[in-house]
């Protein structure tokens, strides 16, 4: 990013902090095209991403008393898509996991039924890819996916370098997005390496 562009977000946030409506829809216009984006590559649905989008332009609205103290207005504005994006992606996976597509009157519904299944297959082969990664791969991504350490622990644990472990979490995500597309689905790199099992 520019600086001028970083000193015009500096100064639209100002003007937004005093409550300029006309900063906000400035701000709005400039952001709202990247943040559709961002948000549509984590979340591929129309009117969701529409919803998000708008979530992070309200978040940003009501918590404007926060914006002098932001130095990097984009990054700001796109970390706030991203948590909202993830948020919801995580409500959504425990509502199909909760509910298992059953409706009012406890009958699946065809849609939620669809979604828990492929979410379940999607699970399914991930941990078909994991028992493919060769045996130190495989060991450092179960420590920290399944068992919850963090590198720094795996490492000495291992008795490894935190680089070497974070490493090879990053190959085994490539390896089991590689496995996940050969099989037709793509998800997000990102999304696999925040997955825990």
């Amino acid at each position: 990013m520019e600086k001028n562009d970083i000193n015009r977000d500096l100064a639209l946030f100002s003007r937004i902090a005093e409550g300029d409506e006309q900063a906000f829809g400035e701000l709005f216009h400039i952001y709202m095209p990247q943040l559709y984006r961002i948000i549509y590559n984590l979340v591929p649905v129309e009117s969701t991403v529409q919803d998000l989008a708008q979530e992070v332009f309200l978040y940003l609205w009501l918590g404007r008393d926060k914006l002098p103290t932001v130095n990097e207005p984009q990054h700001w504005i796109f970390r706030i898509a991203y948590n909202r994006s993830f948020k919801y992606l995580k409500r959504r996976q425990l509502q199909l996991i909760n509910t298992a597509g059953l409706d009012a009157a406890g009958e699946p519904q065809a849609n939620e039924t669809e979604d828990a299944v492929h979410l379940s297959e999607t699970i399914r082969l991930i941990r078909e890819a994991i028992q493919e990664l060769p045996g130190q791969q495989q060991r450092i991504y179960q420590l920290n996916r399944v068992s919850g350490k963090k590198p720094a622990e795996i490492a000495m644990e291992l008795g490894i370098s935190i680089q070497a472990v974070r490493n090879s979490l990053t190959r085994s995500a490539k390896v089991i997005r590689e496995y996940l597309k050969d099989h037709g689905i793509e998800i997000p790199l990102i999304l696999i390496l925040l997955h825990r099992l």
